[in-house]
């Protein structure tokens, strides 16, 4: 990200600062948003220096005035604002571009064939959206398909179906990692039993997408959030791997 012009100003007159000016300048660096409400008066309490040096030191730096430099920083705070936004949506349609790219790449007949010839259905996601999106799944499948499709709404279901399932059923399930030990253990089963897997992961080289039959892959670029030290998740490219396969296998049924 490019510097802002307070920063350039302070970088450029450097050499020429005082051990105090520089600790001001520093504060105002550091509080942005503090800055961009505050008048000259609230600073020099804040910073434990007059006012006039204040004055003094924005002009030293290239402002005409405080107010000068308060408006500098606002117009900063706004770009950098409007450049982050850019950004999210930038990393969303890129995940969704190459989410498409990969599933552009498949052979979908085999998937097809299998929806076709299953016995029955079982749709499952490991974690609260994931589930949501294999809900929306099962339902369209539903409507599809002449065999009984079974959401598991949850792993105790998940775990009562899998020492009974055999090859003739398939199961299409969702993981973000697709590494949790208790799903891998249950994959394993189910291999066992040469049940056949449909997997959805974020793409990465995973457990889940190993084990299982076939595998369809979406990016997932996480979100930085503001407003605590944790990311956020959309599922948005796995919505559309959903919405591909449904698609995919309508056309083959219209064929």
């Amino acid at each position: 990200m490019a510097i802002n012009n307070f920063d350039q100003k302070v970088l450029k007159t450097k050499k020429k600062l005082t051990q105090n000016e520089i600790s001001v300048l520093q504060f105002i660096h550091q509080h942005p948003n503090d800055i961009n409400q505050t008048t000259i008066s609230d600073l020099a309490k804040k910073t434990n220096f007059s006012s006039s040096f204040i004055s003094k030191l924005v002009k030293k730096i290239g402002y005409s005035s405080f107010a000068e430099m308060r408006l500098d920083i606002k117009s900063s705070i706004v770009k950098k604002a409007e450049s982050e936004e850019y950004d999210i949506l930038e990393n969303q349609n890129t995940d969704i571009t190459k989410t498409n790219s990969l599933l552009l790449q498949m052979n979908f007949e085999p998937i097809n064939q299998l929806f076709d010839s299953a016995s029955a259905i079982y749709v499952y996601g490991t974690g609260h959206s994931q589930n949501n999106y294999m809900r929306e799944l099962s339902r369209n499948l539903m409507a599809l398909v002449k065999v009984p499709v079974i959401f598991l709404s949850g792993q105790s279901e998940f775990q009562s179906v899998i020492y009974t399932a055999d090859q003739s059923s398939c199961f299409i399930i969702a993981s973000t990692t697709g590494e949790t030990k208790v799903l891998i253990d249950a994959i394993k089963v189910l291999n066992l039993a040469q049940v056949p897997i449909v997997s959805f992961t974020k793409f990465s080289d995973n457990a889940l997408s190993s084990l299982a039959t076939y595998n369809l892959f979406y990016y997932l670029t996480p979100i930085h959030n503001p407003s605590m030290n944790r990311d956020i998740r959309s599922y948005l490219p796995l919505a559309y791997v959903v919405d591909f396969v449904i698609r995919e296998y309508v056309n083959h049924l219209s064929k």
